[in-house]
C-alpha cells in the first residue's frame, strides 16, 4: 500500500509539473507576441517642431482667376516675381489667392534650405494640391 501511495504521489507530483510547464511556455509564447507587435507598431516618439522663421516674406499679385506671387528678401528687395504658375507650359495663373500663397510659402521654405533658383515640379504642385 506504501508503494502504491508513493506511485500515486509521484504521478500527481508530475502532473502539476505539467501545468507549470504549460503555463511558462504560454507566458513565453505571449510576451514574444507582444514584443512581435511592438516591433510592428513601435510606440510614437514625441516630437517637437521648431520653425525658424524665414527672412523672406511674398504677396500675392493679380485679380481674380489668376494670380501669382512676389517674393522679398529681408531688405525689400523683390527676387521673384511669378504671375504664373510654374512648371507647367503657357501663362495661366494661380486659380486662388490661396493657391498662390501655398506655393509661395513652398517657394520660401525651399529658398531656406539653400534651394536657388527654387525650381518646381508639378509633382510638387500636386502635393500641395493646387489645380493647374
Amino acid at each position: 500500500m506504501k508503494k502504491l501511495s508513493i506511485i500515486f504521489l509521484l504521478i500527481l507530483c508530475s502532473c502539476s509539473g505539467n501545468d507549470k510547464k504549460k503555463e511558462s511556455v504560454e507566458q513565453a509564447s505571449s510576451k514574444k507576441t507582444a514584443l512581435k507587435k511592438e516591433k510592428q507598431n513601435p510606440p510614437a516618439k514625441k516630437t517637437t517642431k521648431t520653425t525658424i522663421p524665414s527672412t523672406y516674406t511674398f504677396n500675392t499679385i493679380g485679380t481674380s482667376g489668376n494670380f501669382g506671387y512676389q517674393i522679398f528678401d529681408a531688405s525689400g528687395k523683390l527676387v521673384i516675381n511669378q504671375p504664373n504658375i510654374p512648371a507647367i507650359q503657357g501663362n495661366k495663373g494661380f486659380s486662388s489667392e490661396k493657391d498662390a500663397s501655398t506655393v509661395a510659402e513652398f517657394v520660401i521654405q525651399k529658398i531656406d534650405q539653400g534651394l536657388f533658383p527654387p525650381t518646381l515640379t508639378v509633382a510638387e504642385l500636386d502635393s500641395l494640391n493646387i489645380v493647374h
